[in-house]
């Protein structure tokens, strides 16, 4: 959810398929992913060639992607002090297996505690109302601001948090609010106030690997990215851009604030194994959070992440992860989400076009840049993330009916979405 700038045709593929649900949330729907993947032949468990180097649900050691023995793997993996599981967002066979080795793990250790991308820190009281037993789900989702802050569907996610409820398992919130990233990324880590830092301090520099990722994605994207400012140009940024700069810090902002939770409660709790659940985006290559926990002097981490069969094998060695978890592509997961084409802007509230892809239904119903999201579906908007739900919650072949404020007038305009071509 894009071509990059940088590196060997293996290592595009590799970050397409890591920053595609990040950077969905940032461009509104309009980017497609391309799954093609130079496949190599393997033999899967029935002994049936198969065009992909990934089978459903094999375990392989990223070294030479051979089969491991989970139960082994798991086995060592909850005797050491920290596991961080690799996602894609909401889609359903992750999180399934992010539930089924949750289980596994806690047999092994019972003496465990799980940490969530999905909430920011202001949001672990009501982790721990959860916890306790205090909350229904409406409850929990409303209390944590779910909707809001994270918004893909709960029903992916609530099955690991009956789980640690269940069991008494600790929870913990390891993210930041949206509103320091958005700052960090306008203003700089440097001149945010050590009171508006959410207990934050300041996080390692980024190695240069983890630097040379994040410039393709930037460089692809980046003036359409939180934070970008008028004139500076996204293809000609390197390094020592201050807009690169910033959104790096963003990027550094959101692993550090994870690691430093993770390292607090393994300093606090020295014999609890801590699994973290977040996306896979933050743990490749023992970049993003891995990084951050060895700054603090956490070097005992074993990673995991989960990878769907088409994805393709280019850029995945030894330095991938600890073990590669092989994933199915689902049809309806496979399925193209309709896409409006705008590239949206966020700012006190208000949601607006900043660019339209040429070709789009945007353009196509003559919706304009700097035209206000006022709302739709009947629903008012104010956030993008909105935005991007609900169009993605509209089927193919029908209408979604938009409310946009263009200069001092209102106007009432319908996206009409073409109907899927079916298969002959």
């Amino acid at each position: 959810m894009h071509g990059l700038c940088t590196g060997s045709s293996g290592w595009k593929k590799l970050t397409n398929r890591l920053f595609s649900a990040a950077l969905i949330t940032i461009l509104a729907g309009s980017i497609s992913v391309s799954h093609a993947a130079d496949p190599h032949q393997v033999i899967d468990h029935k002994g049936t060639a198969n065009n992909s180097c990934i089978v459903a649900n094999q375990w392989y050691n990223p070294d030479d992607m051979g089969i491991i023995n989970r139960n082994n793997f798991l086995r060592e993996a909850s005797q050491g002090r920290v596991v961080l599981l690799g996602e894609h967002h909401a889609q359903g066979d992750h999180q399934r297996w992010e539930l089924h080795t949750l289980v596994a793990l806690h047999t092994l250790n019972p003496d465990m505690a799980i940490g969530f991308e999905m909430f920011p820190r202001k949001a672990q009281p009501v982790l721990d109302k959860w916890i306790a037993g205090e909350l229904t789900e409406a409850e929990f989702l409303e209390q944590s601001n779910w909707q809001q802050y994270w918004n893909f569907d709960a029903r992916y996610y609530m099955p690991l948090f009956h789980l640690a409820r269940m069991n008494q398992i600790p929870i913990h919130a390891l993210n930041v609010s949206k509103d320091l990233l958005k700052k960090v990324r306008t203003e700089g880590w440097q001149n945010i106030k050590k009171e508006d830092r959410e207990g934050v301090t300041d996080p390692a520099p980024p190695g240069e690997g983890y630097k040379n990722l994040l410039i393709a994605i930037y460089q692809q994207h980046g003036a359409h990215m939180p934070g970008a400012k008028k004139g500076e140009q996204d293809t000609a940024a390197d390094l020592e851009s201050p807009g690169f700069k910033r959104f790096l810090q963003g990027q550094t902002l959101w692993d550090a604030a994870m690691a430093q939770i993770i390292f607090h409660e393994t300093v606090k709790n020295p014999s609890r194994l801590f699994v973290g659940v977040m996306g896979s985006g933050h743990v490749i290559n023992d970049y993003g959070v891995p990084d951050q926990l060895k700054s603090l002097g956490q070097k005992e981490v074993t990673t995991m992440i989960a990878w769907h069969d088409d994805f393709g094998c280019e850029g995945i060695d030894g330095q991938f992860a600890d073990a590669v978890i092989g994933m199915k592509m689902q049809a309806d997961a496979a399925q193209p989400k309709p896409k409006l084409g705008v590239y949206l802007e966020e700012d006190e509230e208000k949601v607006s076009i900043a660019r339209l892809v040429e070709g789009s239904v945007a353009e196509a119903i003559g919706l304009q840049k700097g035209d206000i999201f006022v709302k739709a579906a009947g629903k008012k908007i104010t956030r993008m993330i909105q935005v991007i739900s609900i169009v993605q919650r509209t089927s193919h072949g029908t209408w979604l009916p938009l409310l946009m404020k263009r200069g001092d007038k209102e106007i009432e305009i319908v996206a009409r979405f073409a109907p899927l071509e079916e298969d002959e």
